[in-house]
């Protein structure tokens, strides 16, 4: 049962699901936007994750969930319907999440045992979230696992600051990077992360735990922008906003104090270490970033051109 089916981490899980073999079904709140974008022959569920006696309906008979939703609002409500659906259904839950729950890193590479010190907003949901999860789990209520993702890029990406770049590339306009383009972050393929969530997923012996998954190796903003110009064969062009430039942004548009709040990602090195999802998973491999950069370029070239764009 993959919800959010129609995002694009959840198309990633649903396309990985199928090419291992696996019985699915995929749950979206609009399906016919859903069958637009996900291959023919799925079994698409309309549902919206905000309504609990519906969400646990849909998920009748599920053996695993990938909670890939993800909403601007409401993020804990959407996981506690989440975690009473499998419940009811008794299913085991993989509940993909990010290093917000961290705040600015107190170590580097940063292992599965750093503290959880966020302080900003989202930060803090995340962390409430999880601590909810973790407990159920504890609790022997409902077998949870959560992959920790950085930053990802891939096919069917929207509405993120990595969408701008390849759309920029593609379109020969200048890309915008965050405070300083000279450290190290982590970024992860979504194909990757969706087959890293599928193997925690399957894997009775990973659940009760978070788990890194980093990617194919940090690059700097600078190297990351340079590699997708590249890959459409543009010259690079980028310019860096810096933290003054979005704390006076903030003053007239205060959505956008959530984004000063974490601005420390890009401010310091935000590099996680994914050894021990590496020791469990010796098969696993991480597509290149020079390779898979040219596959996400691919996918926004063809996306663009059908839109006449």
């Amino acid at each position: 049962m993959v919800l959010g089916a129609s995002g694009a981490l959840g198309a990633a899980v649903v396309n990985h699901l199928m090419a291992e073999g696996l019985p699915l079904r995929a749950v979206a709140r609009d399906a016919e936007y859903a069958a637009s974008v996900l291959p023919d022959g799925i079994e698409i569920v309309a549902c919206d994750v905000m309504d609990a006696e519906a969400l646990t309906r849909a998920c009748a008979g599920a053996s695993v969930i990938y909670h890939c939703v993800y909403v601007s609002d409401g993020l804990e409500r959407a996981a506690r319907n989440v975690l009473m659906a499998a419940e009811a259904n008794r299913a085991r839950l993989v509940f993909p999440s990010n290093p917000l729950v961290y705040g600015p890193l107190q170590s580097l590479p940063a292992t599965e045992d750093h503290p959880w010190a966020a302080e900003s907003r989202r930060g803090k949901v995340r962390k409430a979230i999880e601590t909810m999860l973790l407990e159920a789990h504890a609790q022997g209520r409902v077998p949870v696992v959560i992959p920790r993702l950085t930053t990802f890029y891939g096919p069917n990406v929207h509405g993120t600051f990595v969408e701008g770049i390849f759309e920029a590339a593609y379109k020969r306009r200048k890309a915008v990077w965050f405070c300083r383009a000279d450290v190290p972050h982590d970024f992860v393929y979504l194909a990757d992360a969706a087959a890293a969530c599928v193997l925690l997923g399957a894997d009775e012996s990973a659940y009760g735990q978070s788990w890194h998954v980093p990617g194919a190796g940090p690059l700097t903003g600078e190297q990351f922008v340079t590699m997708v110009y590249q890959a459409f064969g543009h010259k690079p062009q980028f310019g860096v906003r810096s933290r003054r430039f979005f704390e006076f942004a903030a003053l007239m548009a205060p959505q956008v104090q959530e984004i000063v709040e974490v601005l420390y990602e890009f401010e310091q090195p935000f590099v996680l270490d994914g050894s021990r999802f590496a020791r469990a998973f010796p098969e696993f491999r991480y597509t290149p970033h020079e390779d898979a950069i040219a596959e996400t370029a691919a996918w926004y070239r063809a996306y663009y051109e059908a839109r006449g764009q």
